[in-house]
């Protein structure tokens, strides 16, 4: 977890892809030395073709969810993020297509429902590991949840420190939640290209939402 803050407070943001993507392999490498398997973290050849199926199918899913949220007034509002103000076609094309699928969903997967989960199950029981990983998972994303709140407008309503917590301690369960939808494919399908898959189609369709609400002025 020491990495987080790095990443999310000191390390550039041109590096933020390269980063992760360095973070997850060596993570990967380490757990291949300790004698890790493939089919352990999710990593198998074969599964590679399951993987694709089970994760576009979730991914398609998801899509539909996010669209469907853009399309109501009173949740397209929260999606109007300052963060979007401004925004060049050609940088929403990197986020979406680049920073969040590499540096966010192959990078975290790769180290949380690969690498992290399959070292748990080494030791516990399914549900246990699920249940670890996912909360490290949902503390994984403190500091990125108290950034999004500066620019999104749910941070607006919020008035005191302790709101803010609670908004914080919200984002950690839902996320972690998120994380045992993630873990559930990653054993649907063997594989974690299932979790990548979705979890990138998430952030992207996301991204793009929040992007096209403030660019047209939706959220007005």
């Amino acid at each position: 977890m020491l990495y987080n803050p790095l990443v999310n407070e000191v390390i550039p943001e041109a590096l933020y892809i390269p980063a992760n993507l360095l973070a997850a392999a060596v993570l990967a490498w380490l757990a291949w030395r300790s004698g890790a398997t493939a089919d352990l973290v999710g990593l198998r050849r074969d599964r590679l073709g399951r993987g694709i199926a089970v994760g576009s199918l979730a991914a398609a899913l998801a899509m539909l969810v996010v669209g469907g949220l853009t399309m109501l007034p009173w949740t397209r509002s929260f999606l109007a993020d300052d963060r979007f103000i401004g925004v060049p076609g050609t940088e929403v094309l990197y986020e979406t297509l680049g920073r969040i699928p590499l540096g966010t969903a192959v990078g975290e997967e790769i180290i949380f429902r690969g690498v992290l989960l399959g070292l748990l199950l080494r030791r516990f029981a399914v549900g246990r590991a699920v249940l670890a990983a996912t909360a490290l998972f949902g503390l994984w994303h403190v500091l990125p949840t108290l950034n999004s709140l500066e620019t999104n407008p749910a941070g607006d309503v919020l008035e005191s420190p302790a709101e803010t917590v609670a908004a914080v301690a919200g984002a950690v369960v839902t996320t972690a939640i998120a994380g045992v939808v993630f873990s559930w494919l990653r054993f649907r399908a063997s594989s974690v290209v299932a979790p990548i898959l979705l979890h990138l189609a998430i952030n992207s369709s996301a991204y793009l939402a929040g992007w096209l609400v403030v660019s047209n002025g939706w959220a007005s």
